[in-house]
């Protein structure tokens, strides 16, 4: 990919305001800026202890989620959309490069009605089971979370099919959040010297998309393994697969469980979720529970109370 390509993709300039009219411009917005501000800018996860700290995820913006294998990043994404499809109707676009539509399902059917997958996949359900199945099409009957899977796409080609499937809907709220899974599966049309170069490419592009369509976009990465030989194997931008998806994003979040390194930890079923970078806010530390055999994410505390 030569650098003109690179470039040509970028977000068209804004007229220049001068810094009267800009100044201008920002006392009107605080005089007209009401109580429920943050509903309008941001959109809310559904996990209360990051909503509360964090707001939630920011509209017309990119967060990126990164961690190692098995951390359950997709399953985490999963719970988001869910919260924000399901439960808050919010328009929620679930784009899979990796699982097919079926597994998303598998997953989401174990989270809502708490049959672990392998049952699931079996078909031998046991009469609570086969209720609790029942249960979960009655909570998702019209909720507007769509599935769509495309292997190994390009990033110019996926904000396409994004904006087609808006423009099909003939409606500007016709999507709120849009999740990708996961940008180690996306075509990045480039050799290893131009890899920079291809990962600012990509963030322009969803970026632009952002903020043209005004959603809140979850963006899943992996991280390499520059983590594993440091004896803190918490991640830190230095592990993403580019410095200019750190540099680039507007929040940028780190998912780390203890127990897939040490399985003795006293961390059992739980998670944090490290605010490295953000934008519009303070960085930080959430916790949460996890029972992953219905991939579940949830408020410790909750999660503290219901095991007792």
């Amino acid at each position: 990919m030569s650098s003109t390509a690179v470039n040509k993709n970028l977000p068209t300039q804004q007229i220049p305001s001068s810094i009267s009219e800009a100044l201008a411009n920002l006392r009107v917005a605080i005089q007209n800026t009401d109580k429920n501000r943050d509903e309008s800018c941001w959109l809310k996860t559904g996990l209360a202890d990051f909503d509360s700290a964090f707001k939630g995820l920011r509209l017309g913006a990119v967060t990126i989620l990164a961690s190692r294998p098995s951390m359950g990043r997709s399953a985490l994404a999963l719970n988001i959309a869910t919260n924000v499809g399901v439960f808050q109707k919010h328009p929620t676009l679930y784009l899979s490069l990796d699982m097919p539509v079926w597994q998303l399902t598998l997953r989401i059917a174990s989270l809502l009605g708490e049959v672990e997958v392998n049952t699931l996949q079996g078909g031998q359900l046991t009469l609570d089971q086969d209720r609790r199945l029942d249960r979960v099409i009655g909570k998702a009957q019209n909720a507007p979370l769509h599935l769509m899977h495309y292997p190994y796409i390009d990033m110019y080609s996926l904000c396409q099919r994004v904006r087609e499937f808006v423009q099909d809907r003939n409606n500007p709220d016709a999507l709120s959040l849009l999740v990708i899974d996961d940008l180690g599966y996306a075509d990045l049309q480039v050799s290893e010297v131009e890899l920079t170069a291809a990962y600012e490419n990509a963030m322009y592009l969803l970026k632009d998309l952002a903020a043209d369509l005004n959603i809140a976009i979850l963006l899943l990465s992996p991280i390499n393994s520059s983590a594993e030989v440091r004896e803190n194997k918490r991640p830190v931008f230095t592990d993403l697969p580019s410095v200019a998806l750190a540099r680039m994003s507007d929040a940028l979040l780190f998912l780390y469980r203890d127990e897939v390194y040490n399985p003795e930890s006293e961390n059992q079923n739980k998670a944090e979720l490290i605010i490295s970078r953000d934008d519009f806010g303070s960085t930080g530390l959430v916790y949460f529970g996890v029972e992953l055999k219905y991939h579940r994410f949830s408020n410790l505390q909750r999660s503290e109370e219901d095991s007792k």
